[in-house]
């Protein structure tokens, strides 16, 4: 699991295999989604445990600064994570679609709610179980390619012995998009 915080804000992701065919549907159904600040996405959009960490704290700031263009945490959190201007366009990049079978879950706080709490009802309505190693599963080269990232731009990254450059122009295009 993952757990992160920023300004008295709060997320915890994880990944599930689920056992329901529309893992969206069975949260709007519960009244998680909707009411609740949790957010599905698709791990095979994600990269790396970084990018969930830096969309959420771009989200937390666009919101502690008034620039956020969403209502809600967690949609403003699915914007960043799928580097997009557009709340549709983020959700066709990153969002979860019936069928799916491993899921991330992110949850969120900034006050009283408990994230860690939202997971767990979400992963036994899901019916699922933790997927290890799964929270983030993409091919950076991939994430670029439907982020719409030029490959000229990977290539004037400077090498790091802790990212691929790949992954580090999807964490610059989630970084510029805040401040755009």
């Amino acid at each position: 699991m993952l757990l992160v915080e920023y300004m008295g804000h709060r997320m915890a992701a994880e990944a599930y295999r689920v056992r329901v065919s529309d893992p969206v549907g069975t949260l709007v159904e519960a009244g998680l989604i909707g009411r609740e600040p949790i957010q599905l996405y698709d791990p095979s959009a994600v990269v790396s445990a970084r990018h969930l960490t830096l969309a959420f704290l771009c989200a937390v700031d666009a919101f502690s600064t008034g620039t956020n263009r969403a209502k809600r945490m967690e949609v403003e959190f699915l914007r960043f994570l799928a580097g997009s201007k557009q709340i549709s366009e983020a959700i066709g990049l990153v969002g979860v679609r019936p069928g799916t079978e491993v899921v991330g879950v992110a949850a969120f706080s900034g006050g009283g709610l408990d994230p860690v709490g939202l997971l767990e009802r979400a992963r036994s309505l899901l019916g699922g179980d933790p997927e290890p190693g799964m929270l983030a599963s993409a091919s950076p080269s991939e994430v670029l390619r439907r982020m719409g990232v030029p490959e000229e731009l990977v290539d004037a990254i400077p090498e790091s012995e802790g990212a691929s450059r790949e992954e580090l122009a999807v964490l610059e295009r989630i970084s510029v998009l805040r401040i755009i």
